[in-house]
């Protein structure tokens, strides 16, 4: 995966572990290779009948560093970049896996621009072999800026020399970046692996084939068009110590095939028969892929089966296990949830995730959107296999579960409908809640921290439900840059007080006052390489009521994108020091709820225009963004309002109780002109519980005004009235005169009725009181 560092050169894997290469025992005019006299060494007291195991030897190795550990901690910082050989070796091998998927895959259709793209290529490759190495970044940003479609940069790729990539590569920065990104459209012009089974079963006959040619072939063509669907019909060769040519060919084609066959290899380890758990152990560790670090040391440690804790050992050192099961388990799930390149690239995701089930591997179909955070949790159970006692590993649970449920939530708002899948996902409430709250709290904690802001908020809500007492990720969501977070948390804490019959800080009540005020939380995504232009953008926007959340790396942002709830605008300048703009754009608009949500670049050119929404010049002025989200209001008006319903109510249940919540007064005050009755009713209760004169009047305006609705009338007359009774109010003059008023119209007789409460409970004299009294007579007649 990318990433990775440093793995051992084996026979048919190139050297970045990617995938398939001729390797020395199918290169025509050399004999194959002989594994029959290498055996692994027998363990304490010798190993008997099945704990007998072939090994396929790795020729001529190619010494290396020892590869970097999987991990030591669940939240760790992503690695550092490749540099030197080791960096040259990754590149060298990401052109040799599309090459052999040339050989393989048949010519895809053409876009209508494939003619143009590769002019615009080849213009830059003749600029950088005259050293004007600007105009030819420009050449090759503006054949990203094309949108070429897989297909035809998959054709582009074919047709351009191999060292023309590796000069790209090899220059680094930018130019990497295009190079990577025009390279990674082209591996996903391939075939889609697909689980034929005729045509597996007919590809490993010519595996076993004579023939060293066919041989390759066939491998070729499993790698490119099966991949990870061939592994089911291979186990049972694997588990057959009477069929030893063919399981020797079986393993080394799975060697051959690389990393695309991991996850269901590290599914059938769960297998009761020890005598193929070996030999996938085995085969796991010539692929090299730190994936199967954490299952191979976790079998190397406790396999029932002395064979196999050897072959995992030594298979779990090849692929840089760092001996921790449980570290690399927990970073592993940390790593999925955050969609990082060292586990999951674009070409890595699938449609089915493995598991291991009577006797065999099953394939479980599932939506892409929630594909990560799926692989999330079957790192987080290892983890807890592991150690049943980990915090960690029930955190990162819970905070997946979340995530799923959020991402649904997310989807639905945006009007997608993913039919019986969000049934399903309601369910996993029930292993949110087992999980307890000290890692619902643990979540929590890593959520705010990440800025991840939709998870954060389901998690709030959970512990908001669950807990007695407040805690300390609670806390921290309450002091949170994140508007929604702050407001989300205020309500928790306040919901938490009430039950606990304690009194909420100061804190707690200012939180709440500031999310019943707040009208619109509109939400931005700000993506810059240039730290300080970044932060001072987002301090702009922020200044003018946005909520804004600030990445420097195109990778970060995408994950945060993928969280963030109703984001109203997306600013990526064109400079970003890991990710082409072109792959940051297309991850955005493959995102069915961000397809459509305004785009605005930072570039001081227009190559991208007809990608995005507008283009934002260095310094320029922030009217160019406010205009983009100009239209995507609705979805934060709905936001705003839920969440100062809830926090009014909050508010209203807190004063009721006797809390003291006079910091929120004015919040509540400014919330009744325009909000919707669902904010101005509950908004009113608070005021009627805690406020004052001061609040008086501007509920005697609700009460007066007739262009108002009935129960808003209503709901204030009765706010007034408990105001009244409290304060002992007796004026001022105006207010007595529009109570009076409002009983003589023709108002509804609910509202004239309440109305006249408020006027029953003002402390006023008799002569005054007498008056009013006159103009309410009422004469029944018949």
């Amino acid at each position: 995966m990318g990433g990775r560092r440093g793995r051992k050169a084996v026979a048919g894997l190139s050297p970045g572990g990617r995938g398939p290469r001729e390797a020395p025992d199918l290169i025509p005019g050399k004999p194959p290779l002989s594994f029959r006299n290498s055996c692994l060494p027998a363990g304490p007291g010798g190993v008997q009948g099945r704990a007998r195991a072939v090994r396929p030897p790795i020729p001529h190795p190619v010494p290396r560093q020892q590869p970097q550990s999987c991990a030591t901690r669940a939240t760790p910082k992503e690695p550092p970049s490749m540099t030197g050989m080791r960096r040259y070796c990754g590149l060298f091998a990401l052109l040799t896996v599309l090459h052999l998927c040339a050989l393989v895959s048949p010519a895809p259709a053409l876009t209508a621009t494939p003619d143009e793209a590769a002019d615009l290529f080849q213009e830059g490759v003749e600029l950088l072999n005259r050293g004007d190495d600007a105009a030819a970044l420009k050449k090759f940003n503006a054949v990203l800026a094309l949108d070429p479609s897989h297909a035809a940069a998959y054709e582009l790729w074919k047709s351009t020399e191999h060292e023309v990539w590796l000069q790209i590569l090899v220059k680094g920065g930018q130019y990497e970046i295009v190079a990577k990104r025009l390279m990674s459209r082209a591996q996903l012009g391939r075939a889609a692996a697909a689980d034929d089974e005729d045509a597996i079963r007919s590809l490993l006959r010519d595996v076993q084939s004579d023939d060293v040619l066919v041989r390759a072939q066939a491998v070729r063509s499993l790698y490119a068009n099966h991949g990870e669907y061939a592994v089911q019909y291979m186990l049972q060769s694997l588990s057959d110590e009477n069929a030893d040519d063919r399981r020797i060919q079986f393993m080394h084609a799975l060697t051959q095939m690389g990393t695309n066959v991991v996850l269901p290899l590290v599914a059938a380890l769960d297998t009761g028969d020890a005598y193929l758990r070996r030999n996938l152990a085995l085969t796991l560790g010539y692929i090299g892929d730190p994936r199967s670090a954490a299952a191979l040391t976790w079998h190397a440690r406790n396999d029932s089966d002395d064979g196999v804790r050897m072959a995992a050992a030594e298979a779990a050192k090849k692929v840089g296990s760092n001996g921790d099961a449980l570290a690399l388990y927990l970073q592993m799930g940390d790593a999925y949830h955050h969609r990082r390149a060292s586990v999951l690239r674009a070409v890595d995701y699938s449609a089915v995730i493995w598991s291991w089930s009577d006797g065999a591997l099953v394939a479980t179909a599932v939506p892409r959107f929630l594909y990560n955070e799926e692989l999330s949790k079957n790192a987080y159970y290892g983890a807890l296999a592991a150690d049943p006692g980990s915090l960690d590993a029930r955190a990162g649970l819970a905070r997946a579960y979340v995530a799923e449920q959020a991402e649904l939530e997310l989807r639905a708002a945006a009007g997608l409908d993913d039919g019986d899948l969000a049934d399903q996902v309601a369910e996993t409430a029930i292993a949110v809640n087992t999980t307890g709250l000290g890692a619902l709290d643990q979540a929590l904690a890593w959520a705010v921290r990440e800025n991840d802001s939709a998870t954060g908020i389901g998690l709030i809500r959970v512990l908001g439900q669950n807990s007695s007492t407040p805690t300390a990720s609670l806390g921290a969501a309450l002091t949170s840059s994140d508007g929604a977070l702050r407001g989300e948390a205020a309500v928790a804490l306040g919901e938490i007080a009430l039950r606990s019959r304690s009194a909420p800080t100061q804190a707690v009540v200012l939180g709440l006052g500031e999310a019943a005020g707040r009208e619109i939380m509109r939400i931005g995504i700000v993506i810059d390489g240039d730290e300080s232009r970044g932060h001072a953008l987002a301090d702009a926007l922020a200044a003018k009521g946005v909520v804004v959340n600030f990445w420097n790396t195109g990778a970060k942002g995408l994950a945060l994108i993928k969280r963030a709830p109703g984001v109203d605008v997306i600013v990526v300048a064109d400079n970003l020091p890991d990710l082409s703009v072109d792959q940051v754009i297309d991850e955005i608009r493959r995102d069915e709820r961000t397809a459509e949500t305004p785009l605005v670049m930072i570039s001081d050119s227009d190559t991208y225009a007809d990608r995005v929404n507008a283009i934002l010049a260095p310094g320029g002025d922030l009217g160019v963004i406010e205009e983009a989200m100009a239209d995507s209001l609705d979805g934060d008006r709905a936001r705003a309002d839920l969440l100062a319903a809830q926090a009014a109510s909050t508010l209203a249940n807190l004063a009721r109780s006797g809390a003291h919540v006079g910091e929120a007064l004015a919040a509540l005050t400014g919330s009744l002109a325009a909000r919707p009755d669902a904010v101005c009713i509950p908004a009113m209760a608070a005021l009627g519980a805690a406020g004052g004169a001061t609040e008086a009047a501007a509920l005697a305006a609700v009460l007066s005004d007739e262009a108002r609705s009935n129960a808003a009338r209503e709901a204030a007359a009765g706010a007034l009235a408990q105001v009244a009774a409290r304060a002992a109010l007796s004026g001022p003059p105006e207010l007595l005169e529009g109570l009076g008023a409002v009983v003589r119209s023709g108002s509804s007789l609910g509202v004239r009725v309440a109305a006249s409460r408020a006027i029953s409970n003002m402390s006023i004299d008799d002569a005054t009181r007498a008056a009013i009294t006159q103009g309410a007579r009422v004469n029944i007649s018949q």
